[in-house]
């Protein structure tokens, strides 16, 4: 089997490895779109409970802001990639993102003085690309259409006051389809994983909390179809264009550790801070067999992301009773690396820097209504270096950010 194609069919079969989605805007291929408030403060503040239950997608602890009662919280937040590109080669423009939705939902009951149980739904990581059928990238890439859906059922306590710990079971539901000249791919895949996390009111101003998030082994099985490309770099796969086989690909997707802090600064303005690290050198290689009618053909990528950090300050400030508003900013940092054995056409990724403003406003005494918008971009323009075909050493070059709207709600009785 000739080079070409072997890294053309590992690199495809890579991202169905992954088999997660819907869009990325945060470093590599996760997302953050878990909380409407949260958003208009960049996400700042959210491991120490600033979004109240919506934090629970950062923090299973978040699940005791419910004081008395019932509360149902979520949202839809509407994201825009920035992702033009340029094929140096060639010069070959090509628009490349678009446009997603994701959405997030969360509820959270006190059952005792001591004791709560919620539920999380929302979105942890994605992706969605697509590049011309006839570009110079075709090799590389054509469509990276990606989709999960990540349920945590949690269970929080208070053991003395003003210090709680919560923890919570994860399902990730992971649905992926991916195509480029060589091989079109697509799966699903149903994996476990758990979260832990504590909130702690040092004082009656300062709230700070600590979370871990564990992340996932997967192991994504589904379909694969040769395309001609494949025939033309190996004739004997010739009979096989067009024809279903079974494909399964092993990989890790990182956990992450996040702290927060709530500081009140007078009665009316709170400051707010985030640091998370994500251990995305999980996500070190991926191990994948093909299922033919002349036996298995194995590959192994190695991906050689790094680990990464998110930083957000941000503020939020009650205007009056009924409204509150908010601003953020965030460093973002990629786990992608350089070069053709770094970052891809499916995941053209650098570090990013967010710029974020929102507001809440309490419509009565049971309804809140959320609002937040979010301007991302990178530090430098996203460089991919093309892996396969002629072309293979070239690079592409990406104008990288998102813009983001968020709306949402919250409901208590």
């Amino acid at each position: 089997m000739n080079t070409t194609y072997k890294r053309a069919l590992s690199g495809a079969v890579s991202i169905l490895a992954l088999g997660l989605a819907t869009s990325a805007s945060a470093g590599g291929f996760a997302l953050k779109e878990r909380s409407t408030s949260g958003q208009g403060a960049s996400f700042a503040g959210v491991t120490a409970g600033s979004a109240g239950i919506e934090s629970m997608g950062f923090n299973p602890a978040a699940v005791t802001k419910v004081r008395e009662g019932t509360k149902l919280s979520g949202g839809i937040s509407f994201i825009r990639p920035i992702a033009d590109a340029v094929v140096n080669l060639n010069g070959e423009r090509i628009d490349a993102d678009r446009f997603a939705g994701l959405t997030n939902g969360y509820v959270a009951h006190r059952l005792d003085p001591d004791l709560w149980i919620g539920l999380s739904v929302f979105t942890p990581f994605g992706l969605v690309t697509s590049f011309p059928e006839n570009s110079t990238t075709q090799l590389d890439a054509r469509t990276s259409k990606l989709q999960t859906f990540q349920f945590s059922p949690t269970l929080g306590i208070e053991p003395f006051e003003g210090f709680s710990i919560g923890v919570s079971g994860n399902i990730l539901y992971a649905d992926a389809r991916l195509t480029s000249a060589v091989v079109n791919l697509q799966g699903e895949q149903v994996a476990a994983g758990f979260s832990v996390g504590a909130l702690w009111d040092v004082t009656p101003s300062t709230t700070i909390g600590l979370a871990y998030d564990h992340g996932y082994d997967l192991t994504l099985a589904g379909d694969a179809q040769f395309g001609g490309a494949a025939a033309l770099a190996n004739p004997a796969l010739a009979p096989l264009v067009g024809v279903s086989l079974n494909a399964e690909a092993e990989a890790s997707v990182p956990g992450t550790i996040s702290g927060g802090i709530v500081q009140g600064i007078g009665e009316d303005f709170r400051l707010l801070g985030e640091v998370q690290y994500q251990f995305w050198s999980a996500f070190d290689s991926i191990d994948t067999t093909i299922t033919g009618p002349a036996g298995n053909i194995f590959l192994s990528e190695e991906q050689n992301y790094e680990n990464a950090f998110f930083v957000a300050v941000g503020g939020e400030y009650d205007f009056n009773d009924n409204l509150t508003v908010r601003v953020g900013a965030a460093w973002d940092e990629t786990p992608t690396v350089d070069g053709i054995s770094g970052r891809t056409l499916r995941v053209p990724d650098e570090d990013r820097i967010w710029l974020s403003l929102g507001g809440s406003y309490d419509v009565n005494d049971h309804m809140t209504m959320n609002a937040g918008y979010s301007y991302l971009f990178t530090l430098n323009d996203p460089v991919v270096t093309l892996r396969n075909g002629p072309a293979a050493g070239s690079t592409v070059t990406f104008d990288g950010g998102a813009h983001i709207l968020s709306i949402g709600g919250s409901l208590k009785f």
